[in-house]
């Protein structure tokens, strides 16, 4: 069968599909990836290619949720408002927060024309692709809204594939309770404003698979789902962090403990010089333990950090998967690859969890299997961090947590265990 994957653009995006569209192509179907090159991440196509797959550029989209790139006056944005706790009260409002950003997104498939019936490039060229390739099943990023689209107008069957706590589901879910209560100011699903003229445009109208599809794929742990009423297929996250030739220094284990700092490969592109983490005055503190430290990251992160101490390798990229095997302890933001890549290695994780999408949920999680520490990103404090770590590499009771965060991995379904599912699926729904 013909498998089209739909990924919001960004490499972060990307990287949690490709084991499983891997396993797809080594059954024998065909599989490609289509993506639009946006100001989140430009180099995502190329991306697509470097892991072996089939690209299927859409045009390229300027529209960034104005949330997302908001600064403040001391040049810092401010917290990401997509991020809420799926498992908090619904009484609180920061799901509606984060449902009014959301809103704003479909503007990246759906922008104005430059003039009145012009084309909508990812939408249009998405769907045009699909009538052309006609492919029988769409696995799709929750965030791609267009995907359902071309999934209903070319008669194939669709479905999510969820890298996080499904955040959209669970909004949707409450929005509805919501409309349904007369004692609510709600009169009208504030994401249909934005959807349905993208469904009139192919002649077709809004039901829930237009959010939800026919089925989810979902790569998270069991321990993160949100209890929700859905048709719902497990998917083990293999861990795909980039490809590269491995660095002579990484061929053998070090003297000393490794400890990797990573702050995700799209979050740097986002904030810029910004990560709310301390890094001059975190790398002056370890300068003197016998310890050894890789640091991910940007130049511009580099250039504001000056020089390093003696025990400090700094690097624009190494591929997580080349590195934690030799590492005995992870700082990261609480990234679903970083984190799955953690698991994968069994290393114990420092999770400074700089809220995006679902990074408290993962931290809890790590926390409460007793597989790591988790600093509070509000009110970062360098010998805080210190002692963490150093409680984190000299406490063996860690390594037992990880091992038990590796065996609930490994209780889901591999990508390739996955397929004989998808192709019935796809048979029944097509």
């Amino acid at each position: 069968m013909r498998v089209l994957f739909t990924i919001f653009p960004a490499t972060a995006h990307l990287y949690p599909v490709v084991p499983l569209a891997w396993a797809l192509q080594s059954a024998g179907h065909e599989v490609v990836v289509a993506s639009h090159a946006g100001v989140v991440d430009p180099g995502v196509i190329a991306n697509i290619g470097a892991a072996g797959l089939t690209a299927v550029p859409l045009g390229s989209s300027d529209e960034l949720p104005e949330a997302l790139s908001k600064n403040t006056g001391d040049g810092k944005p401010d917290r990401p408002t997509l991020a809420f706790d799926a498992f908090e009260p619904e009484e609180s409002e920061s799901w509606r927060t984060a449902r009014a950003i959301i809103t704003g997104m479909f503007r990246m498939h759906y922008p104005e024309p430059e003039e009145p019936g012009g084309r909508r490039p990812v939408l249009d060229n998405l769907v045009d692709f699909a009538r052309a390739w006609q492919p029988d099943l769409v696995l799709w990023d929750p965030l791609m809204f267009p995907a359902p689209i071309a999934a209903r107008v070319s008669g194939a069957a669709h479905a999510r594939l969820v890298w996080g706590t499904d955040n959209i589901a669970v909004i949707h879910e409450r929005t509805k309770r919501e409309l349904a209560d007369p004692q609510a100011e709600l009169a009208e699903h504030p994401w249909l404003s934005w959807y349905v003229p993208m469904l009139e445009r192919y002649g077709l109208e809004f039901d829930d698979e237009m959010l939800l599809g026919q089925w989810t794929l979902d790569l998270t742990q069991s321990r993160m789902r949100a209890p929700l009423d859905l048709t719902h297929v497990p998917v083990r996250r293999v861990p795909y962090t980039g490809a590269g030739s491995l660095p002579a220094w990484l061929h053998s284990r070090p003297e000393r403990p490794r400890v990797v700092l990573t702050l995700g490969v799209s979050r740097r592109k986002l904030f810029g010089k910004y990560s709310g983490f301390p890094l001059r005055e975190f790398f002056d503190s370890v300068s003197a333990l016998d310890i050894e430290v890789v640091a991910t990251l940007s130049g511009e992160q580099l250039a504001s950090v000056g020089a390093l101490p003696d025990n400090v390798r700094a690097l624009e990229f190494v591929p997580l998967n080349q590195v934690l095997p030799t590492s005995s302890a992870v700082i990261h933001h609480g990234g679903g690859g970083t984190f799955s890549a953690a698991v994968a290695h069994q290393v114990p994780q420092l999770v400074v969890p700089l809220p995006m999408w679902d990074e408290m949920v993962t931290a809890r999680y790590v926390a409460d299997m007793g597989a790591g520490l988790v600093a509070d990103p509000e009110a970062l404090d360098v010998a805080g961090l210190h002692k963490q770590l150093v409680r984190l590499l000299e406490d063996p009771s860690f390594s037992l947590g990880t091992r038990r965060l590796y065996d609930e991995m490994l209780a889901a379904p591999a990508p390739k265990d996955v397929v004989p599912l998808l192709e019935r699926l796809t048979a029944e729904r097509r």
